[in-house]
């Protein structure tokens, strides 16, 4: 039951997750199994530690259990990672088309920046400075000046609805072309994004040297989230109740079960409102 319980909605989480991802290779496929198996196996493991009791822990058995678990996992996330890698391949040729379409409509919509850029005596070239990195459209402005980041930023708003994730360096990345680090166009694009990114569906999500804009896709509906709230509930609310009520120790096992099983209706209910991002 303990693993059973651990790795389906362990199992179901990491594919909605993998939902999301533009380029998986074969080998990724096998490294993310291996990874999500030992988590799983690991936990497993010390939940069924508690299960039998810390006084008197059958070592063994739980060993067991963690080892079944997490090969049960990684098995069932790498047929799922390879599922979606045949998937991806067999549309190969028209996503290929989409990205670059999309790539050329984001260079032309930024080309005024380049012509702004020039006279400003600034090297910026729409080819250079936008490509793909790992299947996400980049965009560097660390020669950017403040008013023309703004510009920029202005210029990706108005075309939103061509496109869909956007990662902005902002910072030197060791690419020859960039030769400085203009401190003051991050503080400037994310100005103007903050005004308007959340009305065109799209989340800022912001790290030292980049800026990125993600969609922040459809919410379930209620049909769906009741379908994935009831897929998690029990499993998820058994474990954090059996974890919890060892944690809790002899005297307090009542309020132990009583606090994991609010957090596991809290994390079920978390995990039923993944939103969809995907293109």
């Amino acid at each position: 039951m303990t693993n059973q319980c651990i790795s389906y909605p362990l199992t179901l989480e990491l594919a909605l997750l993998t939902e999301v991802v533009t380029d998986i290779t074969t080998r990724d496929a096998f490294s993310i199994s291996l990874v999500a198996g030992a988590m799983v196996g690991t936990m497993a493991a010390f939940i069924s530690i508690f299960a039998t009791g810390l006084d008197n822990p059958d070592i063994s058995l739980s060993i067991r259990s963690g080892i079944v678990a997490g090969s049960s996992t990684s098995v069932l996330l790498l047929i799922f990672a390879l599922y979606r890698i045949r998937e991806i391949s067999s549309k190969g040729d028209s996503r290929e088309e989409k990205r670059k379409v999309e790539t050329e409509y984001l260079r032309t919509i930024l080309s005024p920046i380049e012509e702004r850029a020039k006279e400003h005596g600034i090297i910026w070239n729409v080819k250079n400075m936008i490509r793909r990195d790992r299947g996400v459209l980049l965009v560097e402005i660390a020669e950017l000046e403040p008013p023309l980041a703004a510009a920029l930023a202005e210029r990706l708003i108005k075309g939103r609805d061509g496109l869909r994730k956007v990662k902005i360096r902002t910072a030197f990345s060791g690419n020859p072309t960039v030769t400085k680090s203009n401190h003051g166009s991050r503080p400037a694009i994310l100005q103007r994004l903050k005004i308007d990114a959340e009305r065109v569906n799209w989340q800022v999500i912001q790290k030292s040297s980049s800026i990125t804009l993600r969609p922040m896709g459809e919410s379930p509906s209620p049909r769906l989230w009741a379908i994935r709230f009831g897929v998690f509930v029990i499993p998820v609310t058994l474990v954090m109740s059996l974890a919890f009520r060892d944690l809790a120790g002899n005297g307090l096992e009542e309020q132990g079960i009583i606090f994991g099983s609010v957090c596991g209706v809290l994390i079920s209910a978390l995990a039923a409102s993944f939103r969809d991002r995907t293109p």
